[in-house]
């Protein structure tokens, strides 16, 4: 329509003087430009966004990605990418201090464009058109699509609750035309496997673990292998597989400091295009990069199973401390977590005047945290399965941990692998100390965990600055 096109996203100079040097582009997040804007533009600028019935939006997806000319059933579609049901709400979050002042119904455009009182701007809308030639005439609406795929529309509307509660969008409903129903169920060569959740599989396809590292994760690897006979990986450690299916210093730096941007996003891709089920990897770096948030997003949530591993906390710590391993940055970068991060949950504030013992006491808490974030945002959607390395190496917990992951019967035990080297007098002598010190703290990784979900913050979108109480905190007695 002759109008400017897009100015002054690649570099700002704000009206207080400061230049802005973050790049904007399609799609941003609201956390995102929330964190790349000044504070006094953000709480003054109106924010708005256009929401639209997810019954009909996922089908308008289906065919703007080609699905159809690609032999690809919708139900399919749905399930394999369920994660396109979350992104307006990853987008444009729908409470919390990122969500935008005004929601504008797609399917009451002109009501809602003409509230806001601008002169003549539902005219100018009216006049547009855009990808409105890439449904099919009939056939493609959702009484009709979700008619031959009730399943689908049972998936969206635990996907999408929030949303459909708020705008009041409702099931479409129809009868069921049975030569419809015939052709668009059938399954294409080559198709991807079903998305659909109403009969899992008794096995998962895939099991990751969330864990802290110094827990069991390479002695986890041959358990899973030797009993479940799969492809199990602890941490693949070729030349080659830095970067690749490794996370390097920067995959981990980047999703700590900006959450799931694009070189994160291209690891993921890569990484999991190549799995093949079943398969098994205990490799703890994982769980610190996006493991969970890439999983969901390319809907491998339905067949994924997540062992969340613990060890005693105290011997957990000594065993860094043993190790040295917070002496030198970069093995934090590489392996564990920085408290200089932007994105961790916990302040560290409490414990890093303790030098050494305190960011491996922090790093420890913040983890508990992080496990309890993802089982709060994503338990819904994926299976999480707990255990303690010294419950899992006895044979009623083995037991107890195969028959949770399908495998019932007797579990083979592998012997101990990574263990310390440090004589027991010295280590018994630190873990008192460590437990000495957990003792002092009052600290609840729920409460810290959902209060930073509260806030509006997660780890997938870069951090808003924090002021104040804004994270959680340990308090020392």
């Amino acid at each position: 329509m002759s109008y400017p096109g897009p100015q002054n996203h690649k570099a700002q100079i704000w009206p207080d003087g400061n230049e802005g040097s973050e790049a904007f582009f399609n799609h941003m997040t609201a956390g995102q430009i929330r964190a790349a804007v000044p504070q006094d533009i953000w709480e003054s600028y109106t924010k708005i966004t256009i929401w639209r019935d997810p019954y009909d939006a996922i089908i308008s997806r289906y065919y703007w990605e080609e699905m159809d000319k690609r032999n690809i059933p919708f139900d399919q579609f749905v399930g394999h990418f369920r994660s396109v049901l979350s992104e307006n709400r990853r987008i444009a979050p729908l409470e919390g201090p990122n969500s935008p002042d005004i929601f504008l119904r797609y399917e009451h455009l002109e009501e809602d464009v003409n509230a806001l009182g601008i002169d003549d701007l539902w005219a100018r809308f009216s006049s547009l058109s855009a990808k409105g030639a890439l449904r099919p005439k009939s056939g493609a609406d959702p009484a009709t699509v979700f008619a031959a795929h009730p399943d689908t529309a049972d998936l969206i509307e635990r996907e999408a609750a929030d949303e459909i509660a708020r705008f009041g969008y409702a099931r479409p409903v129809a009868t069921p035309d049975p030569a419809t129903l015939k052709r668009t169920t059938a399954s294409a060569s080559g198709a991807m496997p079903s998305g659909s959740v109403t009969s899992p599989a008794p096995r998962p396809d895939f099991i990751f673990t969330l864990s802290a590292g110094r827990t069991g994760t390479a002695w986890l690897a041959r358990f899973l292998g030797e009993n479940m006979n799969i492809p199990s990986v602890h941490e693949p450690l070729g030349l080659d597989d830095y970067g690749t299916r490794l996370p390097s210093i920067g995959h981990m730096r980047h999703f700590n400091t900006y959450g799931m941007n694009g070189p994160v996003c291209d690891f993921w891709e890569g990484k999991l295009g190549e799995l093949q089920a079943p398969y098994a990897e205990s490799n703890h770096t994982l769980g610190k990069c996006g493991l969970i948030e890439a999983v969901v997003d390319h809907g491998l949530a339905p067949g994924t199973t997540i062992i969340i591993l613990r060890r005693n906390l105290a011997k957990q710590i000594a065993s860094y401390i043993n190790r040295s391993d917070f002496s030198n940055v970069t093995i934090p970068w590489q392996w564990y977590l920085h408290p200089n991060y932007r994105n961790n949950i916990l302040d560290p504030s409490q414990l890093t005047p303790m030098g050494e013992i305190g960011v491996a006491i922090w790093y420890a808490l913040e983890m508990e945290t992080r496990y309890a974030y993802y089982k709060h945002l994503y338990g819904h959607q994926l299976r999480f399965v707990e255990t303690t390395l010294e419950e899992a190496n006895t044979a009623d917990g083995a037991a107890r941990l195969m028959q949770s992951l399908g495998y019932p019967g007797r579990a083979l035990l592998p012997p101990k692998m990574n263990a310390s080297n440090t004589t027991s007098s010295t280590t018994e002598a630190l873990v008192g100390e460590i437990e000495t010190l957990l003792q002092r703290f009052s600290f609840d990784p729920e409460d810290v965990a959902k209060g930073f979900i509260q806030r509006g913050n997660r780890l997938d979108v870069p951090a808003v600055p924090r002021q104040g109480t804004t994270a959680g905190k340990v308090a020392a007695e």
